[in-house]
């Protein structure tokens, strides 16, 4: 799981079948766990999740595949049967987390190296 649980509703999520709903249905049975293709309404973009509950009215999301499901490739595929298959361990997410804060450091550093040269400009009157 790497999404924030959402509450389903008809209005805001459409869940998707066809090709790629039967192989995301294929692949969770293999590996026991219920998941499904959704699109967010709101922002259009296509998720795989996973159903929470019983009920089948709160999920979350597993794999994010962006505004066209032509997004999900082989690469895709082959990425969401390793998470199913072969969860993350702790040192990869260490590495993972360590790897997003230091792109968030980077680019803190070039926000605030763009904001002193605008300073500079406005103190030369340009």
């Amino acid at each position: 799981m790497i999404g924030m649980a959402s509450v389903y509703d008809s209005g805001k999520h459409t869940i998707i079948g066809g090709e790629i709903g039967a192989f995301i249905q294929r692949t969770s049975a293999e590996a026991h766990r219920k998941l499904f293709v959704v699109r967010y309404e709101m922002v259009g973009s296509f998720c795989i999740a996973e159903w929470l509950s019983p009920n089948k009215d709160v999920f979350v999301d597993t794999m994010n595949l962006g505004d066209s499901l032509g997004n999900f490739t082989r690469k895709k595929a082959d990425e969401l049967r390793k998470r199913l298959f072969r969860p993350v361990t702790a040192d990869e997410t260490s590495r993972f987390v360590a790897e997003n804060e230091s792109q968030y450091h980077h680019g803190m550093a070039d926000d605030n190296a763009a904001e002193w040269e605008r300073e500079e400009r406005i103190a030369r009157g340009e």
